[in-house]
Order: C-alpha cells, then structure tokens, then sequence
C-alpha cells in the first residue's frame, strides 16, 4: 500500500522526541510562574495578560520595595516545552532574571550586539503585540522593532541571553547607536554563526532544516549560505509553519509541494509557535510567497 504524502513527511522528517511529561497549557504555566512568584517574594504583585497565543502571554510585576516589570512568557513557554519536568527550575531562572531586569531600572539598557538574532513573527502577532502593549498604555519606545519580510511574516530582534530573549525596542536601539538597517545586517550577521549547528535532515528532494527549536526557521534569512546541502528540482520552496520547523522541496516538484502544503497547514495550527500556512520560494536572492496554484 501507499503511503501518503503526509505520512510520508512525517517519516521522512522525523519527530521531536516525546517528552517524559504532558506540558500544560500556556494559560496554566503562566498561573503557575505567578503563584511561584508570589510565595518567593511576598507582597510582589503578579498579574497575568492571557492571550491564546503563547509569545502574547504576558506578565506584570509590581515589586513590594518598587519598581515594575513586564515579560512575555513565549521565549521561556518555548524552553518549558522541551524540558517539561523541569517547570520549578525554569520558574527560578525567570525570577532570577526580572529581578536583574528590576535592577537595571527597566527595559531600555543597552544590548550586547553580539547577541542580537532575528526571530520570524507575523503580521497578526505585529497587531495583537501592539494592541496588548496600548492597553497597558506602552510608550512606542517600548515596542519591539520589526521589519518586514515575505507575505504575512515580519523579523523580530531580540537580544539573546543565557538567562532570557529580550525583544529589541527602539529606545534599546537607540544606546547602541544603530538605526534598523545596522539591526539587520547584525542580527543577520550573527546567524551565519550558528551554521556550522544547522542539521539537514531528508533526502530525495523533501529535506527539514533543525537547529535549536529557536532560530530555525529563521535560518532561511541566510539561506545563501547553505543552499548547496538541499539540491532540489527547481527553485527551493520552503514550509516556515513554525518557529521550529523550516521544511524544503523543489518547485518543480509538485507531488512534493502538495505534501508540504499539507504539513504546513497542520504545523501552523497545532504549533504552540505557529507562523504561516503559506509556502514561500527563494527566487532572485530573496523569499517570496509561493503561488498558491504552483
């Protein structure tokens, strides 16, 4: 019997590896980080924003000797996934780390550029981020810098850290002495660094690109780098469904297009870290959003 195309990706690809715990939902790790907050520093006040999507979740502390800080819980939900049993140790590094954000009197110090990498968003998370951040009155100093990319996927920049991801604002822009075209030619700069960990997994025409359940979809920004690791028929056409997940065929391979069509429709919507159903080709040294009828 045949196999179909999506059991024939799935096999192809791979899978992440089960993890030894169910993970709990963003909503309830969230509750969880705050409870745990609260009984480490009594009479700090821990107020949680939901939203459906986990990098949304957001967290207000309000610290008993003063001063405020506010995080977004996606970077860390992300680590929670890979390491569910280790929830009161991740919880600790969270603290330990708004308590230095705490010290450093707010979000606007000066990031290391060495640190600074691009991570895929979309268009929709750009308009829920800013509509949170204006309830909760932000100045626009305070929202991340973004550019523009590809159909409904926009870069985000964050400053990365052993401890956390902090999200690039203009103020913290603004003390390195950068303007956003020296953002992106640093963030793209250090990316190549990570190529020599950039995995390729397939064969045949149907590969998955695997770093580290962080950056690899954004590995595509630097595609130039390691286009020769996946010969295909055609122009490269990739899947960037998720956070996690860039897949690669050729365009002029149809039976392999249908397929990953397929997988990206269910990664981007089961995905904790769902980015674009779209597929997008490299074409002219750039990304673009494949033709939905090629």
């Amino acid at each position: 019997m045949a196999l179909s195309p999506m059991f024939f990706l799935k096999k192809l690809f791979g899978g992440r590896a089960a993890a030894p715990l169910q993970p709990v939902s963003i909503a309830s790790y969230a509750q969880g980080y705050a409870a745990y907050v609260r009984n480490a520093l009594p009479g700090t006040r821990v107020d949680v924003e939901h939203d459906e999507t986990p990098g949304l979740t957001r967290v207000h502390w309000t610290f008993a000797e003063g001063g405020k800080v506010s995080t977004f819980l996606g970077n860390a939900y992300a680590r929670y996934l890979q390491q569910p049993e280790a929830m009161d140790a991740l919880f600790a590094e969270h603290l330990a780390d708004a308590r230095r954000t705490q010290g450093q009197d707010g979000t606007d110090d000066a990031p290391d550029p060495s640190r600074i990498l691009p991570v895929m968003k979309t268009l929709a998370w750009r308009q829920a981020s800013q509509a949170q951040l204006a309830r909760s009155n932000a100045p626009e100093s305070q929202q991340p810098v973004l550019s523009t990319l590809a159909g409904p996927l926009v870069l985000a920049y964050v400053e990365d850290t052993p401890e956390a991801m902090r999200y690039i604002t203009p103020s913290r822009l603004e003390r390195i002495g950068m303007d956003v075209a020296a953002l992106n030619a640093t963030a793209f700069e250090n990316l190549t660094a990570w190529l020599p960990q950039l995995q390729i997994q397939g064969g045949g025409g149907r590969y998955a690109a695997r770093l580290d359940h962080n950056y690899d979809a954004s590995m595509v920004l630097v595609f130039g780098h390691w286009r020769e690791r996946v010969p295909v028929e055609g122009n490269h056409v990739f899947a960037i469904a998720a956070r996690d997940e860039l897949l690669v065929c050729g365009s002029e391979d149809g039976e392999s297009i249908a397929a990953l069509r397929e997988m990206a429709r269910e990664i981007a919507t089961t995905s904790a870290y769902g980015l674009s159903d779209e597929l997008f080709v490299w074409r002219e040294g750039r990304l673009q959003v494949l033709d939905k009828h090629a």
